[in-house]
């Protein structure tokens, strides 16, 4: 039986788009909700979008509001789940990281694993994914191609899953490996917006830690956060501010990475700068914008030159299993009434079925409480690690497969409409 091959429109997120970067208002398990949700309508320029946002907000929100708590209305909602749209993003840039254990030299591998880092701003969209719901599962596969034949290696795959592991706060789980460049690589993302009166501002959780263990090399790259996004509601722009590090223990070599806010007046949007270290000595300044070109300069001899084209960047197809062999749970299966709402422009339709799946999971949630009051819901693919929650390293790790085949599995949902379907990753939320 054929699987499905999805290759997203890389349409790229320009200056101009909207991103409410809030969750689809899923409320905690085990707690009352009584607003179900504003009703979806279909807007075609961005003064509606725009008046129906500041009607949103005015209803809605208090400064310093917790909006994962908030039902979102559905015009600023992208038919795909975070956990699908994140792990696509995230696969189809994946053969960038698969160079990097082949590269001898310290310096340039430790460049290649940025650039691949790098990607990630790629990731958040101009509207809003799906906030996963407790358990839900989304799982894919690239087939790496050789450059050179433009064929594909067949002993070259890589394995990608994603779980949800806690609804509130919303903890999104990430893992892909590859055996055959020894690459592993493992993330946890809470992502939470809050109100804050002339902005919307995104708290980004987000620990990334990725392993090369191939022939002589055994390295790990992480990073301690993310920056903050901010939605600016009177210039109505969407940017990243603030800096993190990015830093190979092993090798000592370091990225200082800064988001820079824009001005009112003067300055650019998605301005990036990022200086590469080792030890206490900067070797490289790299600069631009995350929408558009990074130029990279050495500063020994003051030579420059591209380090990432994010308008030409390739990338290579996901393969995702067959509709009717996905398990309940599945990202595909648990939104599939939403998306086939959506892509027919049935806005009524997408919030009812968007309504059935919180109510079913409100609840399960309450029936699993009022059976044990100490219940604790244990994620399928991913195990808490305690010992991670004051390090740089994701507090959740990916199972093995022969420990999850002894796991069963939570079914999460009841939601058995529609047709799946391939969406365009577009900013987020709730990671």
């Amino acid at each position: 039986m054929a699987t499905k091959v999805s290759q997203p429109n890389l349409k790229e997120t320009s200056e101009d788009s909207v991103s409410d970067l809030s969750s689809d208002g899923v409320e905690a398990e085990g707690v009352d909700q009584t607003d179900t949700g504003a009703d979806y309508v279909e807007t075609s320029n961005s003064e509606g979008v725009m008046k129906q946002a500041f009607g949103f907000i005015k209803n809605h929100l208090k400064v310093g509001a917790d909006m994962t708590k908030l039902p979102i209305p559905a015009t600023f909602v992208s038919p795909v789940s975070f956990l699908t749209a994140i792990q696509q993003q995230s696969a189809i840039y994946s053969h960038l990281l698969m160079s990097a254990p082949h590269i001898k030299d310290d310096e340039q591998r430790f460049l290649q694993v940025l650039k691949y880092h790098m990607t990630w701003p790629k990731m958040y969209f101009p509207k809003n994914p799906l906030n996963p719901i407790l358990g839900e599962v989304y799982e894919c596969t690239v087939n790496h191609i050789d450059e050179k034949t433009n064929q594909i290696v067949p002993e070259d795959k890589t394995y990608f899953t994603a779980e949800q592991v806690s609804h509130h706060p919303p903890v999104s789980c990430f893992h892909f490996s590859n055996d055959k460049h020894g690459i592993k690589f493992d993330s946890k993302e809470q992502i939470t917006p809050v109100f804050k009166g002339k902005c919307i501002r995104v708290n980004m959780d987000v620990k990334t830690c990725i392993t090369i263990n191939h022939e002589n090399i055994k390295e790990t790259y992480v990073n301690d956060k993310f920056p903050e996004g901010y939605l600016r509601l009177l210039r109505w722009k969407f940017e990243f501010c603030g800096k993190y590090s990015f830093v190979c223990p092993e090798t000592g070599y370091s990225a200082q990475i800064v988001f820079k806010d824009k001005p009112i007046l003067g300055g650019k949007w998605h301005d990036v700068q990022i200086t590469v270290s080792k030890g206490n000595e900067n070797l490289y300044d790299i600069h631009g914008t995350h929408i558009d070109v990074l130029t990279i300069t050495k500063l020994k001899d003051k030579t420059s030159s591209v380090f990432l084209d994010y308008n030409t960047l390739r990338t290579e197809p996901t393969i995702e299993e067959p509709f009717e062999t996905l398990k309940d749970n599945a990202s595909q299966k648990v939104w599939k009434g939403v998306a086939e709402a959506f892509v027919k422009k049935d806005g009524r339709r997408a919030g009812l079925e968007k309504q059935k799946i919180e109510e079913a999971q409100r609840k399960k949630a309450k029936m699993a409480l009022a059976k044990d009051p100490n219940y604790v819901f244990k994620p399928v693919h991913f195990v808490h690690r305690p010992e991670n929650n004051n390090t740089l390293k994701p507090e959740h790790i990916y199972r093995k497969p022969e420990i999850v085949e002894k796991v069963q599995p939570t079914s999460t949902t009841t939601n058995t409409s529609s047709t799946s379907v391939n969406t365009t990753p577009v900013v987020n939320t709730s990671a």
